[in-house]
C-alpha cells in the first residue's frame, strides 16, 4: 500500500509524519487526500492491468473472432499514441475520472491523447461541441488544440451522478474544523512549560560545570537546552534555583490521530466501494475482499469505459453483426498455476480449450489446431447427452 500504509501503520514514524502535518500549510487536509488518493490509485492501477479484447464478425467464416493482430488492439493494449503506452496511460485516464468525475479521450489521426482540460456546450438534440481542449501526456508535457472538435471526435467518459465527488467535498468541508480543534488540543497538552524559581533578583552566579561566572539569561538558556535536547543530557541546577513543570501531567498520544485517520480511512473505503480488509491490505486466504473489490469498486468503472469505446469506436451496423470491445478481468488477481492446476484440468474436462486456459493464466496461446479444439471427458460427455439417452 505504499505511502499510505507506512503512515498510518508504522509506530516509530508515525510522530514525525505528524510534526511535518502540522508545519504545512494543508495541515488539516493531507490525512483526507492521502486517503482518498489511497483508494483512486488502487482502482485506477487494477483497471490499467485489464486486457481491451477486440471482436470482429468475420464473414467468410460467418462467426464473431477475437482479433489480437490488429491495430485496434495494439493501441488500447499497447501504445495508444505515438508518446505513451497503455497501461500508465489508463491509469492517468482513470484518476482523472475518479477524481473530477469526468475524462475525456480525444481521437485524433486513429490515435487516442488524454485531456486534462477543456470546454463544451451544453445541447442536448444536436452533436456537442468541445473548444480549448488542453491535451496532457504521462510525461506531463501539456499542448492546447488550436481547433474545436464534434462529440464523434472524442470519448467523454463520465460517472453520472457519483457519490464520490459529492462525498469527498462534503468530508472536506466536515472534518476541516474538527481536525483543526485536536490539533491545536494535541499541541498545548503535549508542549512542556517550565518555571525557574530564584529568590530575590538576577544576580551573577557561576557556572556548577565550569565555576566561572555567568548571567541569569546564560544560566537560563543553558537549563533550555538540556531540557530540550533530543539526546540524553545531564543538568546542574544551583542550590538558588528550583524548576518546576507547569501544566497537566496528562499527555496525549499519537493514538488519538491515529483514530480520527482510521475514521476518515474508513469512510473513504466505504464511499469508493472498497472493503476495508483490501483498502488497508489486511485480508486473509480465506478473506472475499478482492472480490468484493473487483465486483463493487472496479466493475462499474470498466463498465463506463466500455460502454463508451464500443459507442464511439464501433458503428451501430458493426455492433449488431458482433463487433464490440470488452474488458477482461482474468488477469486481474494473480494465479499461481500450480494452485489452480486442479480447477483447469476441470475446464479441459468440460470443454475449454487449451488456449482458452492458457488466456486465463495470461500466458500466449499456441498457434496450432490442437490447442483450439474443445473436448469432453467421458463422465462430462455422457452427462451432455444423458436427457437425450433417456428418452
Amino acid at each position: 500500500m505504499g505511502l499510505f500504509k507506512k503512515n498510518i501503520d508504522e509506530e516509530g514514524n508515525f510522530d514525525l509524519f505528524f510534526d511535518w502535518i502540522i508545519a504545512e500549510k494543508t495541515k488539516q487536509m493531507h490525512i483526507k487526500k492521502m486517503a482518498i488518493e489511497h483508494a483512486i490509485d488502487m482502482i485506477s492501477r487494477t483497471i490499467s492491468k485489464c486486457e481491451i479484447k477486440f471482436y470482429q464478425y468475420d464473414s467468410k467464416k460467418k462467426k464473431v473472432i477475437e482479433c489480437k493482430n490488429s491495430d485496434t488492439y495494439y493501441k488500447l493494449n499497447i501504445k495508444p499514441n505515438e508518446n505513451e503506452v497503455a497501461t500508465s496511460f489508463f491509469y492517468m485516464v482513470c484518476c482523472s475520472l475518479l477524481r473530477d468525475n469526468k475524462a475525456l479521450l480525444v481521437i485524433e489521426n486513429e490515435q487516442l491523447y488524454f485531456a486534462d482540460s477543456w470546454e463544451e456546450n451544453d445541447k442536448i438534440l444536436f452533436s456537442k461541441e468541445y473548444s480549448s481542449i488542453r491535451l496532457k501526456n504521462t510525461h506531463g508535457d501539456t499542448m492546447t488544440l488550436k481547433k474545436s472538435l464534434q462529440e464523434k471526435d472524442v470519448i467523454n467518459l463520465k460517472l453520472g451522478n457519483s457519490k464520490i465527488k459529492n462525498t469527498i467535498d462534503n468530508y472536506f468541508t466536515e472534518y476541516s474544523k474538527l481536525l483543526s480543534v485536536s490539533a491545536s488540543n494535541y499541541k498545548s497538552h503535549n508542549i512542556n512549560k517550565w518555571r525557574l524559581k530564584f529568590p530575590g533578583g538576577q544576580p551573577t552566579m557561576k557556572d556548577p560545570d565550569t565555576k566561572q561566572d555567568i548571567t541569569y539569561e546564560e544560566y537560563k538558556k543553558k537549563i533550555v537546552n538540556g531540557l530540550f535536547s533530543e539526546e540524553d543530557a545531564l543538568i546542574l541546577l544551583s542550590e538558588q534555583f528550583g524548576l518546576e513543570k507547569i501544566g497537566s501531567d496528562k499527555e496525549l498520544s499519537s493514538q488519538d490521530y491515529r483514530d480520527m485517520v482510521k475514521k476518515w480511512s474508513d469512510d473513504v473505503a466505504m464511499t469508493f466501494n472498497i472493503p476495508l480488509d483490501a483498502f488497508y491490505g489486511s485480508k486473509t486466504d480465506k478473506s472475499t475482499g478482492t472480490n468484493d473489490f473487483i465486483t463493487l469498486a472496479v466493475d462499474p468503472i470498466i463498465q463506463v469505459i466500455q460502454d463508451n469505446f464500443n459507442a464511439k469506436l464501433i458503428s451501430k451496423e458493426r455492433f449488431l453483426k458482433g463487433d464490440r470491445f470488452i474488458i477482461n478481468k482474468l488477469n486481474i488477481k494473480h494465479f499461481d498455476i500450480f494452485d489452480v492446476a486442479g480447477p483447469i484440468d476441470k475446464l479441459s474436462a468440460n470443454g475449454f480449450s487449451n488456449n482458452e486456459n492458457r488466456e486465463f493464466l495470461g500466458i500466449p496461446t499456441v498457434d496450432e489446431p490442437w490447442a483450439n479444439e474443445h473436448r469432453f471427458t467421458k463422465n462430462y460427455a455422457e452427462s451432455k447427452g444423458g436427457d437425450d439417452n433417456e428418452g
